[in-house]
This record gives C-alpha cells, sequence and structure tokens, in this order.
C-alpha cells in the first residue's frame, strides 16, 4: 500500500477509533420497544413506510456521510543509482537521494448506512441496520 494511502487510512481509523458498528448495534438495541412517536422525535419521519404481510411496518431511513479532505503537498524521497564512467573510463555507480514535493489531490469519501425498523402497535420491534456508515460509540 502506498504511504499516503496508509496515511489516510490511519486518520480515518484515528476518526473512527471510538464509533463501531457494535456501538450502533448497541444504540439501536436501546430503541427497542420504543414508541413511534419517540422514534419519529429522534430519528424525523422515515424516508419510506412499507406494509409486511403480518401487518406490521417497516419503517426505513438512508443516511450518506461525506468527508472532504483537503489537498496537499507532501515530501517523497526516492533513491536514484547511476552508472557513469570517470575520466580515466572505469566504470562507477553512485546512488543519491532525492526529495521532491508531491500534490495530494482534495479526495471526498462517501459512506452509507441503511436502518430499518420493524414497527408494530406503535412500538419499535425490530431493527437491522447495513452499511460502512452505521458506527456510533460505544456504551461504557
Amino acid at each position: 500500500m502506498k504511504r499516503h494511502s496508509m496515511m489516510l487510512l490511519a486518520s480515518a481509523l484515528a476518526l473512527t477509533a471510538c464509533a463501531t458498528a457494535e456501538g450502533y448495534r448497541q444504540r439501536m438495541d436501546m430503541l427497542l420497544g420504543a414508541s413511534s412517536d419517540a422514534l419519529l422525535v429522534e430519528w424525523g419521519p422515515p424516508q419510506s413506510r412499507t406494509p409486511m404481510s403480518d401487518g406490521r411496518e417497516l419503517w426505513s431511513y438512508a443516511k450518506t456521510m461525506v468527508d472532504d479532505r483537503a489537498g496537499y503537498w507532501r515530501d517523497d524521497t526516492r533513491e536514484v543509482t547511476r552508472t557513469y564512467k570517470d575520466k580515466d573510463g572505469v566504470k562507477r555507480t553512485e546512488t543519491i537521494t532525492e526529495t521532491f514535493p508531491v500534490w495530494e489531490p482534495p479526495q471526498s469519501f462517501r459512506s452509507h448506512c441503511a436502518t430499518r425498523f420493524v414497527m408494530a402497535a406503535g412500538r419499535v420491534q425490530d431493527v437491522s441496520f447495513d452499511g460502512e456508515a452505521c458506527v456510533a460509540e460505544e456504551q461504557q
């Protein structure tokens, strides 16, 4: 993996070190049994409501997180080896180290989370979710 890719991955992991899918699951488990009104207050209206065959209703929410990173200059180093003949015709090799600036362009990272609540008799009966943005701080 390239050095700058590793740096971006490390910084992304540092930002989400406390926010995990397990933390999101813990947060969703706390909503089990909550009233539909409480869910509406906390989450707002669902993006879709789908009737289920057994009379329950599926409320769906989706979110997209965007992490915009500014462009920046970084120094890169490389070794260059060259072979040449000196003034006496003897073949010689030298290695030099060069440092030069490299522009890392701005980047935008998108992640998604889909959360679904099964509603029965005005209460949250079940919760499911998927996506890399389904993260929250873990409960202690």
